[in-house]
């Protein structure tokens, strides 16, 4: 998965690669073996390149992160794939038809047929590649379908929802 980050001013591409239960994560030109372990809601266990490291991920608001580690706090924003190339493609009227792009687990389902939702808002929770992500609404409207349930496994461009 390829993404960009923003850390101050500073913008950086960055790849995720899931190998045999570990990530490659390249960062620029940089590559890194990393393994991860969820401590708890917002604590993970890191071994990057054989290192061990602890670090609190907080999202303080729709693609803003407040990074702890060794009591330095860092704000990074980075764009959730997920979200973007779900709604990328989709205009501002008629249906919003948001499917995944990357294969997965349904962890949460977040609404419901009928429910009125505000851009930016959680439709259903990702696992991929170990990490939870949330799939969100790239506008305001109405769940008219809703073709996911928890424990549901899906393929890439599966589709998950129209928003009208």
């Amino acid at each position: 998965m390829k993404f960009k980050s923003f850390y101050g001013d500073e913008e950086r591409s960055i790849e995720v690669e899931a190998s045999d239960g570990s990530f490659f994560v390249t960062i620029e030109d940089r590559r890194y073996e990393v393994d991860s372990a969820k401590l708890d809601a917002d604590s993970y266990s890191l071994i990057v390149e054989g290192k061990s490291y602890e670090v609190s991920v907080r999202e303080e608001e729709r693609g803003q992160f407040s990074v702890l580690h060794a009591g330095d706090k860092q704000t990074v924003m980075l764009i959730d794939p997920l979200a973007a190339a779900a709604g990328a493609h989709l205009g501002k009227d008629g249906p919003a038809e948001l499917a995944v792009q990357m294969p997965g687990r349904v962890v949460k389902v977040l609404v419901t047929e009928g429910d009125e939702v505000v851009e930016g808002q959680g439709i259903i929770v990702l696992e991929a590649m170990k990490m939870e992500n949330e799939v969100s609404a790239p506008r305001d409207g109405v769940v008219s379908d809703l073709f996911v349930a928890e424990g549901d496994t899906l393929e890439a461009k599966a589709k998950i929802a129209i928003i009208s």
